[in-house]
């Protein structure tokens, strides 16, 4: 029996021949991809067999190719865990306060007798009534008479209040009387404030004094000592 294929008046036995050659192989290749085919090794004693399934889908566009998709498993969530358990601490005992112990007062030192002693001035100027050994000076003193009280041969006297420190050194004059007045007061003052002395002395020791000093003018006994 024989089958008679129709063909188009416009195709020629050559075109007709290709288009049937390329039909067969694309079903040939569709047939190895849908039931698969086993790949033998090579080598070896042992054979293992390779299946690989395809599935026909649209073709992808060179100039567009989309990404391949990726299989994520979902792995079931883990079963919690059981918190341990809380284990409680003692803290320690608070230490306790520090007591504040005043410091004692450090021993006094002892008294040196053979320490050098510190000698503090008496301020005290004693009145003569007071002082075992008045005041002495340390050599005559004689006053400057005056030119006109001279000439005028007349004589007189002034009484002066004297401090003396306990080096005996004259501080100060203040006139107490004077006879006559205005004559003789700025020579008798002037007499003392140059004067040395002995200083006065008290309990055996050196002190302040004052003393009232009577100075006396005498005009003949002035031109003797001339």
């Amino acid at each position: 029996m024989y089958r008679v294929r129709q063909t188009s008046a416009e195709l020629s036995p050559a075109l007709f021949g290709r288009m049937s050659a390329a039909v067969a192989l694309s079903a040939a290749l569709h047939a190895i991809l849908i039931y698969g085919f086993s790949l033998s090794a090579g080598s070896g004693t042992e054979a293992r067999l390779t299946v690989i399934h395809a599935r026909l889908g649209p073709a992808q566009s060179a100039a567009n190719p989309q990404p391949a998709k990726t299989t994520v498993r979902k792995q079931a969530p883990d079963s919690p865990r059981p918190a341990p358990a809380a284990t409680a601490v003692a803290e320690p005992p608070a230490a306790p306060a520090p007591t504040l112990v005043p410091d004692e007062p450090e021993p006094a030192a002892a008294a040196d007798d053979n320490a050098p002693r510190t000698i503090v001035p008496d301020a005290v100027y004693y009145p003569a009534k007071d002082l075992d050994i008045y005041p002495q000076a340390s050599k005559r003193i004689t006053p400057d008479f005056p030119r006109s009280a001279r000439d005028a041969q007349i004589a007189g006297w002034v009484t002066l209040m004297v401090m003396i420190d306990e080096g005996g050194r004259v501080e100060g004059t203040s006139v107490v009387d004077a006879v006559p007045e205005g004559v003789f007061e700025q020579a008798a003052q002037q007499a003392l404030a140059n004067a040395a002395f002995y200083p006065a002395q008290k309990d055996g020791r050196t002190v302040r004094s004052r003393m009232l000093i009577k100075v006396e003018f005498d005009p003949a006994a002035a031109a003797a000592a001339q």
